[in-house]
């Protein structure tokens, strides 16, 4: 005799069937609804995947843009910010790249030097950065060079005539900011002596301050903060700045584009130093994402960092707001790819002069 014969054959199996099936039945209903609505609710959110942990200058940017982008959109979306840290942007990029649906719901907020690293054939970049979507960024870096007084160099022409080479602090050892006091010293003949290995500007301005290193360049949205005290005692003081024009705060200090002597040193502080500062916090789509999905969500953007509640904010936070459209900055990601394949080789030079080359244009 079978299991299920006895089953049938025995009351008590049977009164148990039933009260199984009954139980199966109530706790099914019990269970909230996965329904229609339910998967509406979860297509209607609007998720910014930040590269970066919270906290951070990328996180403070992205969660002030989903506290309002939402009603600059038609649909006036839930909006969601995930926090996907790893790889200096690239596990974001690459989540964004293989894993996201194509469709207007899911935004990329990633550090942009991977666009020249693949430009360079570097092979840990595992996506190719001309395929995806661009939105916009709230506000470009703006690179500037600061010296402390006591480092003897009072402006650019003492730094520029001296015969020793001024000791400038880099953060780590690849960082963009470190990579780009290589760049302004190649494009204007400047004596230099990088010192990498800072964790951070904090820790290069205190080696300022114990005269380990004369200074550093670094972004200006940066600089005024962790430099604050002793750019206000006249104990360093911005000497350069390096982006196609001054920033509206420092009107006066000379800038680097303006003194390049040749058509070369030109391009390298173009494409070594202002695209990489345009591009270091732009937010992407996923590749294949809609003209009409990228259209839609370039204008809610355009309009959310106009409205005068996010620039509001945004000073209250301490944030910059000096928007670029996602048209502008897809023309900088395009003029990278075409750039000639001999200059790629003097621009890595000048980046990465401790890295064997790679093949230029990356993938």
């Amino acid at each position: 005799m079978t299991q299920d014969t006895r089953e049938r054959d025995d009351p008590g199996a049977v009164v148990a069937i039933l009260f199984r099936g009954i139980l199966a039945a109530v706790l099914l209903l019990a269970l909230p609804p996965f329904s229609t609505a339910a998967a509406g609710a979860d297509e209607r959110t609007l998720t910014f995947v930040v590269g970066a942990g919270a906290g951070g200058v990328f996180d403070s940017y992205t969660r002030l843009l989903a506290r309002h982008i939402g009603r600059h959109l038609p649909e006036r979306p839930k909006v969601a910010v995930r926090n996907l840290a790893g790889g200096g942007g690239s596990v974001a990029a690459e989540y964004l790249y293989r894993e996201a649906k194509p469709d207007g719901r899911t935004v990329g907020h990633w550090a942009g030097d991977l666009i020249h690293k693949q430009i360079f054939g570097r092979t840990d970049v595992k996506v190719d950065t001309r395929r995806f979507g661009w939105v916009g960024a709230v506000a470009p870096l703006h690179p500037v060079c600061v010296l402390t007084k006591a480092s003897g160099i009072a402006d650019l022409a003492v730094w520029a005539g001296g015969k020793r080479p001024v000791k400038l602090g880099g953060i780590g050892r690849d960082e963009a900011a470190t990579n780009m006091s290589r760049v302004v010293a190649a494009a204007l003949g400047l004596p230099v002596k990088l010192i990498p290995g800072y964790r951070g500007l904090e820790s290069l301005r205190l080696a300022a301050g114990r005269q380990e290193v004369a200074g550093g360049c670094w972004h200006w949205q940066s600089v005024k903060t962790t430099w604050e005290k002793m750019l206000a005692a006249g104990e360093a003081r911005v000497v350069l700045q390096a982006m196609a024009a001054p920033h509206p705060e420092l009107p006066s200090v000379p800038n680097a584009v303006d003194l390049a002597k040749t058509q070369n040193a030109r391009m390298l502080l173009i494409y070594g130093v202002h695209d990489p500062a345009k591009l270091a916090r732009a937010y992407t789509l996923p590749p294949g994402t809609p003209d009409e999905q990228v259209a839609k969500l370039r204008k809610a953007f355009a309009d959310t960092v106009a409205d005068p509640a996010f620039v509001a904010e945004a000073n209250r936070l301490g944030l910059e707001v000096r928007p670029l459209d996602g048209a502008a900055i897809e023309k900088t990601v395009k003029g990278l790819f075409e750039l000639d394949p001999k200059f790629l080789v003097q621009l890595r030079k000048a980046l990465f002069p401790d890295e064997p080359a790679g093949d230029a244009q990356g993938q």
